[in-house]
């Protein structure tokens, strides 16, 4: 059997990475944790009407979505505020809220599924907040982000 190395840990606010999102002007994003291998967890502030880039979680970059993070697997635990999680494969529909759509609300917890793209908007009428996790990746899958905002959220 090999021996651990990485002791347990208390992550303090003073060790998060938080700031803009900069591909949704107007919220913030906090990395609250990360593990090599197995993913990270972090938390996401929106006002009411904003929604994020399209993200794909599925097996191949069709290079559609905004951003591709591989077949992974993302929760969101609803803290405040009322979200509309769209879903789909037409990148276009996402951006309009026209595809399949599930709606979350405090204290309800979403589990975005390896194979489908998403956009995330913050339906409610009071600035939202959610706990997100993300798992890694398979190796060798590259993650992919425009270098700025689309138009339509800029």
């Amino acid at each position: 059997m090999s021996e651990i190395k990485i002791k347990p840990k208390v992550v303090g606010l003073n060790t998060w990475k938080s700031g803009p999102d900069k591909l949704v002007p107007g919220c913030t994003i906090t990395s609250l944790a990360s593990a090599e291998g197995v993913g990270e967890v972090g938390l996401y502030f929106m006002p009411p009407g904003k929604q994020t880039t399209v993200f794909s979680l599925e097996e191949e970059d069709d290079g559609t979505a905004d951003e591709y993070y591989g077949p992974c697997h993302e929760f969101y635990y609803i803290l405040v505020g009322e979200f509309t999680m769209y879903w789909g494969k037409d990148t276009s529909k996402l951006r309009v809220g026209a595809a399949n759509k599930l709606v979350l609300k405090a204290g309800e917890l979403g589990h975005w599924t390896p194979g489908w793209k998403y956009s995330v908007k913050n339906t409610g009428n009071v600035p939202g907040t959610f706990f997100w996790g993300l798992s890694s990746p398979p190796k060798g899958i590259k993650r992919r982000e425009v270098a700025e905002p689309p138009p339509e959220l800029r």
